[in-house]
């Protein structure tokens, strides 16, 4: 019993491996959630209405958000194992590859949100007791919509050189262009929005969104000796049909399981937004502090996702097997970490807030409580996740990740919203709980050892064992 619980346990040697990749994403990804928390509490300073209109236009940002990363995983899959045998030329075009589809992705969101950004922001405007302001509500999230269009090509391109610099090991520079985009934000955001209101809001987030995109997308392009592969990346747009199908046969069940995941989020949000106005500015605070403080679980998924890659990549079957234990073991630690940390911020974080009711304040913190219990879950699912896709298992993660949260979360929230009388909070913790079952299943699909497949065998073909 002792020995099969101790090869779940890091050593330090892998601690320092995993953290020296996770570490700089971690902090960029921190500076990131960021904008979102100064974004929410100068917002809030605005009133319910203004704080629920940007939650739900956030909400809807975020399905554009998550396609255009779904994207870029899929491509990682094989940029890490391509790095892992020093192909380059496979490399480059992969890279091309992510610039092409974050274009494609981001000119097509923004015509949906154009068309359609009205009717989409009043799917989630209800009244509550309060009596709130839901017209006000719909027009300042429709302006914030409409105004975060703008920075679809600034965030998309920045994917896409986040993603290669990734691959590359190339940790640091992601981080300090995040950290530059968070002072950016934050001082626009403390000069505009007392000013322009939301407008200031979305001017924020789209300078700090074009500042830290240039930065990367600059950095990448005048170090080639760091960035070898690069040199002559836009001769020419092309890339060989052979690998551009091979990715997409792997990274579409990907990218639609990331759309369609956050598709099933945003319909578990728009659930609870059939609690009223309220509900749905302490989701959003909810939300946020939860993506803030769970960076280190976001950043060993994608720690996970380089390590898995790089030892499929050199043919290390054993090294991988080995690695997945160590990496599910620290997980659970990391969750466990988060949820400390939530449970001390739940009663603190509504303090920001000052200009919002005590009810939703007391909401805010019942549910930041409720993320706390669900942070171990959610640390060791995700370590879960990216392991099984490290070996190309993207249809399997598409019909368990997709498949959980709408046949279960989403069936779950649609019966509780609308044919029950539940209150939000009980409501919200129902809906974590049940990611204990989600967590069993993936462990016993992670246990079963299917998902070890190296998909990078040669320069000319990639072997395909969905």
């Amino acid at each position: 019993m002792k020995e099969k619980l101790r090869a779940y346990l890091p050593d330090k040697r892998f601690f320092r491996l995993v953290l020296s990749i996770a570490l700089p994403m971690m902090i960029q990804n921190t500076f990131t959630n960021l904008i979102s928390l100064v974004n929410n509490v100068t917002v809030g300073g605005l009133g319910t209405e203004q704080l629920a209109g940007v939650a739900v236009a956030n909400q809807l940002v975020s399905i554009y958000i998550m396609c255009i990363w779904g994207t870029m995983s899929g491509a990682e899959i094989f940029g890490a194992q391509f790095h892992g045998n020093k192909d380059m030329d496979n490399l480059r075009n992969t890279f091309r590859f992510m610039i092409l589809m974050a274009l494609l992705v981001s000119a097509v969101s923004a015509v949906i949100f154009l068309a359609f950004g009205e009717p989409l922001v009043r799917l989630y405007i209800y009244s509550d007791a309060q009596g709130s302001d839901t017209v006000l509500a719909l027009k300042e999230g429709t302006r914030y919509l409409r105004l975060l269009i703008i920075s679809f090509l600034p965030l998309g391109l920045n994917m896409g050189y986040t993603s290669i610099l990734r691959v590359n090991d190339e940790n640091m520079v992601p981080m300090y262009s995040s950290m530059v985009g968070v002072v950016s934000s934050l001082a626009i955001n403390f000069l505009l929005i007392p000013r322009l209101g939301i407008v200031g809001a979305a001017i924020a987030t789209i300078a700090s969104r074009t500042i830290e995109a240039l930065i990367n997308i600059i950095w990448c392009h005048t170090h080639p000796d760091r960035m070898p592969f690069l040199k002559g990346a836009f001769k020419t747009l092309k890339v060989p049909g052979k690998l551009a199908k091979q990715i997409l046969v792997t990274g579409l069940p990907l990218t639609a399981n990331e759309t369609i995941w956050q598709i099933g989020v945003a319909t578990i949000t728009q659930c609870y937004s059939y609690r009223g106005l309220s509900s749905v500015a302490a989701v959003n605070i909810a939300t946020t502090v939860q993506m803030l403080t769970s960076v280190s679980i976001f950043a060993l998924g994608a720690a996970i996702g380089v390590v898995m890659g790089n030892l499929l990549g050199a043919g290390d079957k054993t090294g991988a097997e080995e690695a997945s234990k160590k990496l599910l073991g620290f997980s659970v630690i990391v969750g466990l970490g988060v949820g400390l940390l939530l449970l001390i911020l739940g009663p603190l974080v509504p303090v920001f807030y000052p200009k919002l009711s005590s009810e939703v304040h007391n909401i805010a913190k019942w549910l930041i409580w409720g993320e706390a219990f669900n942070a171990v879950l959610n640390s060791f699912y995700n370590a879960a996740y990216y392991i099984i896709r490290s070996g190309g298992k993207t249809v399997t993660t598409f019909i368990f990740d997709s498949g959980f949260i709408w046949g279960v979360s989403v069936v779950a929230a649609v019966i509780i919203a609308y044919f029950t009388s539940i209150p939000i909070i009980p409501f919200y913790w129902i809906e974590k709980v049940l990611d204990i079952l989600k967590c069993i299943l993936v462990y016993i699909l992670v246990k079963k050892g299917s998902w070890i497949q190296v998909l990078s065998k040669d320069t000319d073909g990639i072997l395909m064992t969905l």
